[in-house]
């Protein structure tokens, strides 16, 4: 008997625009966001959600949802538009009052409908609070990436002395798949480069109508139009035009008139998905945060069975670790320069979460990785111990004092965190996990000693995501715990186990915040 062949996956995007939605604010337009759920059996599963726009009467979301489909199944989609600031899963987590308005349709309906469009009226409580329209296109994946950058000149004032420029980019049949940010007051625009999946901008369609439509932003009132030009992502990588002329359509056969201005695509290829090398070959820094135990459970550095006994035979779990986290990371961070905190002990005589190690106003920064066990050896001995452990502060400080990383100055920090215990403020320090997970950072923790660590097990949230105390989901996986004694007698195994999950933590954050990698560094002779 023939085995029966795999019935092979196709993927469909959705993108939702919606028309006249009822207000759910008071004195301004609501702030609408659409999240589209699939129903399986008995429950509503959500798919996705677009993005929030403010106060929009009638958004075009320019996030897309992507959904697999199976022609031998009825597909029933549920397509809610809430105004709602708290992060929603689940149907339950809003209420009547978060609501706009819904629509339920079959993926089924959708696709056989002509263009795979569908225009459908929202309703709250059957009672008419807007209209929808739904598009839906199969993803033919391609696996590669298109990578462009464009600059505008010239182009038409629509303020008093300037414009506020942004651009949108639609496929064939009116379907937005990209909006820019807007560059306020400038008449010659340069747009942060743009990168997408091919089959976002054309379907993989190399030849696939494009248009570039280009609008002057208002703080108040619609946005007006600058102008707009077509093309190809064939002319866009062959370079086939070397400027595009925005032309405004109501301007056209005015006296005078050529052109609203002019696009010039400086940057523009095809790529694959960024590696962690491609970001490190572009400059990429990493930079080491360490946080040391000083809580009394520790028992004071001179006692032998201290876990911060140290003698030069036997360093201390405490600086074999910084050691071992510190030998990898090193080669990485180009200033070598290492902040050192404390938590849980004695500081200006106050128990403190989170203080420099040196016990000195201001930053504790050792230069190099001997520097940091010098001042480790030298200041463990001075600092009282205290309690509890906490580890809130140091991860708040840790967001604050992580270098912002932007298109040009690609930075991340690694916070380790080096403890002997199990912590007393667990859902405040999720909380700043969840915070930090929108930050160049990762946290990682090491448990030394034979103490129980069920907590630590919770922050690392490999198996299951964090959410803060208001319900908000972490952005990305920031955090890994690993218990020393499992890998005492192998330094290299430690670091492995430790660090292993930060190549990818860093890919994570890059995509969240829309950073590509930079040209590589030259090599100097």
């Amino acid at each position: 008997m023939n085995p029966i062949p795999p019935i092979p996956k196709t993927k469909i995007e959705i993108r939702i625009k919606c028309k006249d939605l009822t207000s759910k604010d008071l004195l301004s337009q609501s702030d609408p966001q659409a999240i589209v759920y699939l129903k399986q059996r008995n429950d509503w599963v959500q798919q996705g959600k677009t993005e929030k726009l403010k106060n929009q009467k009638s958004p075009e979301f320019k996030q897309c949802i992507t959904v697999d489909y199976h022609f031998e199944e009825v597909q029933l989609l549920k397509i809610v538009l809430i105004d709602i600031d708290k992060d929603i899963k689940l149907l339950k987590d809003f209420d009547d009052h978060d609501l706009i308005g819904e629509v339920n349709v079959s993926l089924g309906s959708i696709l056989s409908s002509p263009g795979g469009r569908m225009k459908m009226s929202l309703t709250k409580n059957g009672i008419l609070s807007g209209s929808i329209t739904i598009s839906t296109e199969e993803i033919r994946e391609t696996g590669s990436n298109i990578y462009f950058a464009l600059e505008g000149h010239h182009l038409d004032k629509k303020d008093l002395l300037s414009s506020d420029p942004y651009f949108k980019v639609y496929k064939s049949g009116g379907t937005l798949v990209y909006q820019s940010d807007v560059i306020k007051n400038t008449l010659n625009p340069t747009f942060p480069p743009v990168f997408l999946k091919l089959e976002e901008l054309n379907g993989g369609d190399m030849f696939r109508e494009l248009t570039f439509e280009f609008m002057d932003w208002d703080k108040v009132g619609n946005h007006d139009l600058i102008g707009r030009f077509t093309t190809t992502t064939d002319s866009i990588l062959r370079g086939l035009v070397a400027e595009y002329e925005i032309i405004n359509p109501k301007k056209v056969g005015k006296s005078g008139y050529n052109n609203s201005g002019v696009i010039k695509f400086y940057i523009a290829r095809i790529q694959g998905d960024p590696t962690f090398l491609d970001f490190l070959h572009g400059g990429l820094e990493i930079n080491l945060m360490v946080a040391i135990d000083c809580t009394a459970s520790n028992v004071p550095p001179d006692v032998s069975t201290s876990l911060h006994y140290n003698t030069p035979t036997q360093p201390s779990q405490y600086a074999l670790s910084i050691a071992a986290v510190g030998n990898v990371l090193a080669p990485y961070d180009y200033d070598q320069k290492i902040e050192m905190v404390g938590f849980g002990g004695l500081y200006n005589g106050h128990t403190s979460h989170c203080f420099p190690f040196n016990l000195n106003n201001g930053v504790c920064e050792a230069h190099g990785l001997q520097e940091v066990l010098d001042i480790y050896y030298n200041n463990i001995l001075k600092i009282p111990f205290s309690y509890p452990t906490n580890f809130e502060n140091i991860i708040h400080h840790a967001i604050k004092r992580a270098s912002k990383s932007t298109q040009a100055n690609q930075k991340y920090t690694v916070l380790l965190i080096i403890t002997d215990g199990d912590i007393s403020d667990t859902q405040k320090t999720i909380d700043e996990l969840v915070s930090g997970s929108k930050s160049a950072l990762s946290v990682v923790i090491i448990g030394v000693g034979n103490h129980h660590f069920d907590a630590m097990n919770i922050l690392d949230g490999d198996e299951k995501g964090l959410v803060d105390s208001k319900g908000s989901h972490s952005k990305r996986d920031i955090c890994q715990f690993v218990p020393f004694n499992e890998f005492k007698d192998f330094p290299d195994a430690l670091a492995h186990e430790t660090l292993k999950e930060i190549p990818s933590q860093v890919l994570s954050f890059m995509k969240l915040s829309n950073i590509h990698p930079n040209q590589p560094r030259p090599f100097n002779c």
